[in-house]
């Protein structure tokens, strides 16, 4: 296995797990320069700059550690109200940053006078493929590790996470389906889809991915499994699913 520690700088441990969120707001704001050269949503480089700020800083980092400490591990922060700030340490909630996201990039609209869903059509495509870095990052932080390998055909994908079990690597599932999911985006894109067409797109195909590859993935210990088969990612990511499909059945149907 990779070491978490990517290098060190005198007493600075520089961890892969920051340097794939670094890698992901750089590409996540050179690919919007790109896209709002297309469709013109920002009105220069500096909004497209405080967007990101916002966005990716206070929406996706803080409201991932705050959903993963309100929906995963509650009472654990609770008495130890401290491990809540050692975020390199892991512990973030997709869904929970992916609401406070959302709740930012409302208010950034409301204040530069923007159409939330224009924003949000051409800010889900840079988002899925800033989601690939972060699914590695998991990987080589051993933590979101994937099910105990039951059946021997499989057993040459196996990864040792620490525990002395062969483990499915069930974060490089998602990292892969992650990409797919921007190829997917980025595919619709080209085509002039109508306004929010893509950003029901990514709901849908994000829930449809998670919701199969959570097969393979442990459940989080402190949760375990809801009604003794799903994790509670899977039943946020089909949550995320049917909204996908009722706006996408809206927007092809109905002409809304």
């Amino acid at each position: 296995m990779i070491d978490p520690i990517a290098f060190n700088i005198g007493p600075l441990a520089v961890h892969w797990y920051g340097i794939s969120y670094a890698v992901g707001l750089l590409l996540g704001i050179w690919i919007l320069t790109k896209l709002n050269q297309k469709r013109k949503v920002f009105k220069d480089i500096n909004q497209i700059f405080d967007f990101a700020f916002w966005f990716f800083v206070v929406g996706v980092i803080l409201g991932g550690r705050l959903g993963y400490i309100l929906f995963y591990n509650l009472s654990y922060y609770l008495e130890n109200p401290i491990s809540a700030f050692a975020i390199w340490e892991g512990g973030m909630s997709f869904h929970g940053g992916l609401i406070a996201a959302s709740i930012m990039a409302y208010f950034f609209c409301k204040k530069y006078k923007i159409k939330f869903v224009d924003l949000a059509d051409i800010a889900v495509i840079p988002g899925a493929l800033a989601l690939t870095f972060t699914r590695v990052a998991n990987f080589i932080n051993r933590e979101l590790v994937g099910r105990v390998i039951e059946n021997p055909r499989f057993e040459w994908m196996g990864v040792d996470f620490g525990d002395g079990m062969l483990r499915y690597p069930s974060q490089l599932f998602q990292a892969f389906a992650a990409f797919l999911l921007f190829l997917i985006l980025s595919f619709i894109f080209s085509k002039k889809p109508k306004k929010g067409v893509l950003i029901y797109s990514y709901l849908t195909f994000y829930g449809l991915f998670r919701v199969i590859i959570e097969f393979w993935r442990a459940p989080d210990p402190q949760v375990g499994f809801i009604l003794n088969t799903f994790t509670l990612g899977q039943l946020f990511s089909f949550a995320m699913m049917v909204i996908g499909l009722i706006g996408l059945y809206r927007k092809h149907y109905l002409h809304v």
